[in-house]
C-alpha cells in the first residue's frame, strides 16, 4: 500500500465492455425524485425506492453480468440538486475476475448542490486471482452539501483459498468543497512487490474498510470522529481510527480479521456518521 498511485488511470481501449450510468436527483413535490437517468450494461439502475417512508430516495446499481473482466470500463455520474437526498448502493459485491492485459477501470463523478446529501454505500470489492483494478471517485460539494461514503475490500476469495493473489489494485478519491481541494486519498496495492502481511501494511488483518464523512457542522464532525475512535479502540478483531480533516470532513480507515468484523465495524461507523450528518440512524438495506 502506498501513499499515492504512481500513474493516472489508463486511457480507454477497445477491449472489454463500456458500462455507464447517469442519474440526476431533484427535490420536488415534497420529496427527492430521479429527474433524469441513463444506463448501459454492464451497469444498470432501477427505479428508486423509499423504504424509509420519505427521503432519501434509495437507488440500486446493478451488474447483470455478475462481475467484471479485463478491459471493462465503468463510468457513473450522480448529480443531486438543491435539497435532494439520495442513497446509492449496489445489488451485491463488485467481483473483479482474473485480468488478462487491460485492467478493469471504474470512474465515478459526483456533484452535490446546496443542502443536498448523498450516502454512497456499495457492497464489498472482491478481487479474484490475477485481477487488475483501477478505481477513481471525484466529488464536488457545495457549501452546505454532505456526503457519507463507505467502502470495503476483501483480500480475495477466501473460501477458494485465495489471499492477496490479485495482481494490483489502485484507488483514488478526490473531493472539492466550495471549489477548493478538501481531500485526496490514494492507495495502490501490488502484493507481488511487497508482502501485504509486512509490518505497517495489513499484518494479521486482511480486510480493509474506509469511510468518509464530508460536509456539515464542525461540532457534529468532531463528535463523529471522537465516537469512531472510541468504537475502534474498544473493539476486538479490528484496528483503525478516524482523522479529522482541516476542512469539513472526517476520514476513517480500519482493518479487520474477518468479513464479519469488517461488516460490524462498517455498520457501526455508518450509524455514527448518519446520526452526526443527517440526524437519523443507519438502516438495513434491502437487496434484490
Amino acid at each position: 500500500m502506498s501513499a499515492g498511485v504512481e500513474s493516472a488511470l489508463p486511457a480507454p481501449s477497445a477491449v472489454g465492455r463500456h458500462g455507464s450510468a447517469y442519474a440526476r436527483f431533484e427535490h420536488a413535490r415534497g420529496r427527492t425524485i430521479m429527474k433524469d437517468s441513463f444506463f448501459r450494461v454492464p451497469l444498470q439502475i432501477i427505479r428508486p425506492l423509499y423504504p424509509e417512508g420519505g427521503d432519501p430516495a434509495h437507488l440500486t446499481l446493478i451488474n447483470p453480468s455478475g462481475g467484471y473482466v479485463g478491459g471493462d470500463r465503468l463510468e457513473a455520474e450522480l448529480v443531486l440538486g438543491e435539497n435532494a437526498r439520495a442513497l446509492l448502493t449496489t445489488q451485491g459485491a463488485t467481483k473483479i475476475y482474473r485480468t488478462a492485459g487491460e485492467p478493469v477501470v471504474s470512474r465515478t463523478r459526483i456533484r452535490l448542490k446546496e443542502n443536498s446529501a448523498l450516502e454512497l454505500i456499495p457492497d464489498p470489492i472482491i478481487p479474484y486471482r490475477g485481477a487488475i483494478y483501477r478505481q477513481e471517485v471525484t466529488l464536488e460539494l457545495d457549501e452546505s452539501a454532505r456526503l457519507l461514503y463507505g467502502e470495503t475490500l476483501y483480500h480475495g476469495r477466501a473460501a477458494s483459498g485465495e489471499s492477496f493473489d490479485y495482481s494490483s489494485l489502485a484507488f483514488r478519491f478526490r473531493a472539492r468543497w466550495r471549489g477548493a481541494p478538501l481531500l485526496t486519498d490514494a492507495m495502490e496495492m501490488v502484493p507481488g512487490r511487497m508482502s501485504p502481511q509486512a509490518l505497517g501494511l495489513f499484518e494479521p488483518y486482511p480486510y480493509l474498510g474506509s469511510f468518509y464523512i464530508l460536509g456539515g457542522d464542525a461540532g457534529a464532525l468532531d463528535r463523529a470522529s471522537e465516537n469512531v475512535d472510541a468504537l475502534l479502540a474498544e473493539a476486538g478483531g479490528v484496528a483503525g481510527g478516524a482523522s479529522r480533516l482541516e476542512g469539513p470532513g472526517v476520514m476513517v480507515r480500519w482493518l479487520a480479521e474477518s468479513p464479519v468484523r469488517l461488516r460490524w465495524a462498517f455498520d457501526e461507523i455508518w450509524d455514527i456518521a448518519r446520526l452526526a450528518a443527517l440526524g437519523r440512524k443507519a438502516v438495513r438495506l434491502r437487496k434484490f
